[in-house]
């Protein structure tokens, strides 16, 4: 590791630490970062070991998590395009997600069954991309950007079509029970 890199990425290790220690202790019943390291080292009260290490803790870690992988995912998409505006919008899967989410929600499906069609959604955004950026030759980062666009453009339209059919209360009816 070269010398002038070191320095940054040791301050944003110790400011992730300093945040994630901040997401542990700030809540509706507070902790004092003195009382996070004490039950993390096995001490404190039972109050303070449950909202610590059962609830606060996961949620933080998983949140960490998330937003590493949605990093290195948006840095392959720029590497993979070699154009640092790329990003899932401009190829068209969240609009993909969105569709897929949006069904549904209009089916009257909840929970893990929107993320579930999400997540199809998104799938099939992507297969359609290299799909139809594949055609007769190979893929250029030009060819899959260009189809991108074009079909986020049409997940667009068939958002405004599901919306425009659809009952006015059918989406607000499939998350509030």
């Amino acid at each position: 590791m070269s010398r002038p890199l070191t320095m940054p990425l040791v301050l944003l290790a110790l400011a992730s630490l300093v945040a994630m220690m901040l997401s542990v202790g700030v809540g509706s019943v507070s902790v004092a970062p003195g009382d996070v390291v004490a039950v993390i080292l096995g001490e404190g009260s039972n109050l303070q070991q449950t909202l610590v290490l059962e609830l606060r803790l996961p949620r933080t870690l998983s949140a960490f998590a998330t937003g590493g992988l949605l990093a290195v995912a948006g840095a392959l998409m720029q590497v993979l395009l070699r154009n640092p505006l790329a990003d899932p919008y401009v190829l068209g899967l969240s609009g993909g997600a969105a569709v897929g989410a949006l069904f549904a929600m209009l089916a009257g499906l909840g929970g893990l069954m929107i993320s579930g069609s999400a997540f199809a959604g998104a799938l099939l955004a992507t297969l359609m991309v290299f799909g139809l950026a594949h055609g007769t030759g190979s893929w250029t980062p030009s060819r899959l950007l260009l189809t991108g666009v074009v079909v986020a453009a049409g997940w667009g339209a068939v958002i405004t079509l599901m919306l425009a059919i659809s009952r006015p209360s059918a989406y607000r009816e499939c998350c509030t029970g």
